[in-house]
């Protein structure tokens, strides 16, 4: 992995030396044709020239690059500082072609003049346009500024490409995660088991108690409602809680007295937003393997709270719990509990946290840690510095 890793940085370093040079031989190039196509010089001759006019931006093109990938402006909160940075970009190289121009280019100008000099002439009075020495300065600064900034340009646009890109494909890989935890939730609830089971206790409860069966298909039309209709990302939690209310209730009704839940959710956490269907696995997990592998009466507990700028949810069962290394293997947990820390991961990134553990005195409990918030969070963008 290491290697391939180090051949992926070695073909990227070669592929930005290649188009910074591919850019610095389109520059001359633009600069050169004009000249030979106007039949003044010979191609040789106009190539060497454009060689010699922009060579030293074949030392700027590189850290030109870096700077307008390192200090974008496109974002709002940085756009000051990071145009300001641009700004003195583009004036120091402006200033240092100006410069070495100036010692260089114009000195070689000017020595014929110099050597025709009258003997006892001051080197200062030499003949030369001054006024044609500023013209092709401020020429040149004009098309350095051009180069400069249009290069800031492509490349904030190849940015913007690739977040687009980017939010194109975890918004789809959310929407694709959405739809497996749906289909999940759906494959938990309505297996033959469960619809085996669900059926069998209805049609036991419907001499015995016909109004307990009724709310049961009652409890059951509403749980494949509720799952066929959800299409956000996020709900708000009192929402959430109701889709758990019609699960349990018929999970209830199949066990007995031997399924007990408590809630402890305060009433001012019930609008914050939480991703769709983030807690029917944790509670079908803990009921199948905490609650029904029980002789006696099981408790699941379902409890919210808000720490700082963070909701945290705890789903808990008294169940016989499993030792520490299946609490640690990632193929015990089930595709539920991976399906789910993998949506956290997805719409919060490092911005949440998913702990599945031991519970005291015993049991299991899962945690999960997300941002407070009360309106729908953007799909996640990548960074905008480039990959080293």
């Amino acid at each position: 992995m290491s290697r391939m890793s180090g051949n992926r940085r070695i073909a990227r370093k070669v592929a930005i030396v290649a188009t910074t040079l591919g850019l610095w031989g389109a520059l001359v190039l633009l600069f050169a044709a004009p000249l030979a196509l106007l039949g003044r010089v010979s191609w040789g001759e106009a190539v060497a020239f454009g060689g010699s006019f922009w060579v030293l931006w074949l030392l700027f093109l590189p850290g030109s690059v870096w700077l307008a990938f390192r200090f974008p402006i496109i974002e709002r909160r940085t756009l000051l500082r990071n145009a300001g940075l641009h700004v003195l970009a583009c004036l120091l190289i402006v200033g240092t072609n100006r410069a070495t121009f100036r010692a260089i280019v114009w000195a070689r100008i000017s020595a014929p003049a110099q050597r025709s000099e009258a003997p006892g002439r001051s080197p200062d009075a030499a003949p030369g346009p001054p006024g044609a020495l500023g013209v092709y300065f401020g020429f040149r600064a004009a098309l350095d500024v051009l180069v400069y900034w249009s290069l800031v340009g492509v490349c904030q646009g190849i940015m913007n490409f690739r977040i687009s890109q980017e939010r194109e494909r975890r918004a789809a890989e959310l929407e694709a995660r959405l739809t497996s935890a749906k289909l999940q939730a759906l494959r938990m609830q309505i297996n033959p088991h469960f619809l085996f089971n669900t059926l069998n206790s209805i049609a036991a409860l419907v001499y015995v108690n016909p109004r307990a069966a009724d709310e049961m298909l009652g409890d059951l039309s509403e749980l494949l409602r509720r799952s066929l209709s959800m299409e956000e990302q996020e709900i708000p939690l009192a929402q959430e809680l109701e889709f758990i209310g019609a699960y349990i209730s018929i999970e209830q009704k199949r066990f007995g007295e031997r399924l007990r839940v408590e809630q402890s959710v305060p009433d001012e956490l019930m609008k914050a937003l939480v991703p769709a269907l983030i807690l029917q696995p944790l509670v079908e997990n803990a009921i199948r393997h905490g609650v029904e592998p029980r002789r006696g009466p099981g408790l699941i507990s379902i409890e919210a709270k808000q720490e700082d700028k963070h909701l945290h949810l705890i789903v808990r069962d008294n169940g016989r719990g499993l030792p520490d290394a299946d609490l640690n293997n990632s193929a015990r947990r089930g595709i539920g509990l991976a399906n789910t820390q993998a949506r956290l991961q997805g719409l919060y990134g490092p911005n949440q946290r998913f702990r599945f553990a031991g519970a005291e005195p015993q049991g299991c409990k899962v945690d999960i840690h997300l941002p407070f918030h009360l309106e729908p969070v953007q799909v996640p963008t990548v960074s905008n510095e480039p990959a080293a």
